[in-house]
């Protein structure tokens, strides 16, 4: 692929890393300080998105011409999407966010894998150790404990399908314009949660609706660069990226919650910096 390609792939792809914490984190909160369940969470952010989302696409004709593969595809990637969101967010309810995260970072090693197995994607040397030095860097952050709690299933779970839909990403990425799949995906994932989540906004109503309105748009720009992202550098070249959540993680930590990183996760920092820098091309990458 071109170098500017890649390049402009791997800026998206950080960009929407250091998003996604932000939007789980105001969904922790909302966690404690309302009385909804995970599935409702993730169901609304959908519904926010397809409101805002679904006008516009039917107004510029977005998603006309569009075939049967192109709906399969973003079914499938609403189904990842969905568990991803609804699994950490019940791992978030039982467990402490550092368990959540060195759970969750499973994966980037479950994309290079799927991407080498399922898209035949060549992974080379050097994006294997990437993977390793940023999941590295991320458990010396995160210092988990992984005691037995089906919390770190959950989040086992919810990193194995985010490993996926990058993968998923990935595949679809040539389908159609990616605001027509964004809408497609926000769309699929609203109808599939709403069994769960409707009866839940039926018996609670609305609750911190400026923060269930931020949480959604937040995971909204961060799936519409992941789309551009992936449409312009491989998914086993981006992986290591996803790493970079965690400075996300730890800056909101720091400033919200006077959480200060130590000696260790300092060094983990670093590792993941390093494992997200090493996807910087420094020239024309044949991959």
């Amino acid at each position: 692929m071109p170098q500017s390609n890649l390049l402009v792939g791997v800026l998206m792809m950080a960009l929407a890393m250091l998003l996604l914490p932000t939007g789980d984190g105001v969904g922790k909160y909302l966690l404690g300080k309302t009385t909804y369940s995970p599935e409702f969470l993730s169901w609304s952010r959908f519904v926010v998105g397809v409101a805002l989302l679904l006008p516009i696409a039917i107004a510029r004709g977005w998603l006309k011409g569009l075939g049967l593969s192109f709906y399969l595809k973003q079914a499938l990637r609403a189904a990842l999407v969905m568990g991803a969101i609804t699994l950490i967010l019940n791992g978030l309810k039982t467990i402490e966010m550092s368990d959540a995260y060195g759970a969750f970072f499973i994966g980037p090693v479950v994309a290079t894998v799927l991407a080498r197995v399922l898209l035949r994607e060549t992974v080379t040397v050097k994006e294997w150790t990437a993977v390793a030095l940023g999941f590295t860097g991320v458990l010396l952050v995160v210092q988990p404990s992984f005691e037995m709690n089906v919390g770190v299933l959950w989040a086992l779970a919810a990193g194995t399908c985010y490993g996926g839909l990058l993968v998923a990403t990935r595949w679809a990425a040539g389908s159609g314009p990616p605001m027509a799949q964004l809408t497609a995906q926000l769309f699929f994932a609203m109808i599939f949660l709403m069994p769960l989540g409707l009866p839940d906004f039926l018996e609670n109503g609305v609750q911190e609706p400026v923060l269930l309105g931020l949480q959604s748009l937040i995971s909204a720009a961060a799936n519409l660069l992941t789309l551009l992202a992936m449409a312009r550098a491989p998914a086993a070249w981006l992986a290591p990226v996803v790493y970079l959540q965690i400075l996300s993680a730890t800056s909101l930590g720091w400033l919200v919650f006077g959480h200060q990183p130590g000696g260790y996760a300092a060094i983990g920092l670093v590792l993941i910096l390093a494992a997200g820098l090493s996807r910087i091309p420094r020239k024309r990458a044949q991959t």
